[in-house]
């Protein structure tokens, strides 16, 4: 058994925010999609240029606009999001304790109580500062590396490489 306790810092809830974001299938779409619309208005507005034309309205804008919006949409949401978060008594900010076992992981903050059992877990994610276990695609809970000593560390790995159920990606 792992336990562990912590506080996220502003920093390591943006990043958790942002990694939880970009492990969704939904946001790689948007980010292809955001991408491949930036392009085209780029494309077009450089031969409209070229050609002498400038002359640019909304019709211009605003698909740029949000093309970038969309290639960027993990990152300006946390942005927004992290702020509020912070000012609100919101369980993401409380000090956690989480115990991770063979039978899943418990969470318990200052006004909350949770327990996933690991064939009820989405997906379990190594990034480069931090362990997200996802109950579902969109939830998350933050690990933050930090935390963990050596030994925890790889006791943990070990708990996860047993598990059945989540999808695993460890580096």
């Amino acid at each position: 058994m792992v336990q562990i306790s912590y506080k996220l810092t502003k920093d390591e809830l943006y990043k958790g925010l942002v990694d939880n974001s970009n492990t969704r299938v939904i946001t790689k779409v948007l980010r292809i999609f955001g991408s491949v619309l930036l392009a085209v208005m780029l494309y077009l507005t450089t031969v409209n240029i070229i050609n002498g034309i400038n002359y640019f309205s909304m019709g211009y804008a605003f698909p740029m606009f949000l093309g970038a919006y969309l290639v960027f949409l993990p990152e300006a949401t946390a942005k927004m999001q992290v702020p509020n978060l912070i000012k609100t008594k919101n369980p993401f900010t409380e000090n956690v304790i989480v115990r991770i076992d063979r039978a899943g992981f418990r969470t318990k903050g200052e006004t909350f109580s949770n327990s996933h059992s690991w064939d009820s877990v989405h997906s379990i994610v190594e990034t480069k500062d931090s362990y997200l276990l996802k109950p579902t695609e969109s939830t998350v809970t933050v690990l933050p590396k930090r935390v963990f000593t050596t030994e925890q560390t790889d006791e943990f790995k070990t708990i996860v490489a047993s598990v059945t159920g989540p999808v695993v990606k460890m580096n």
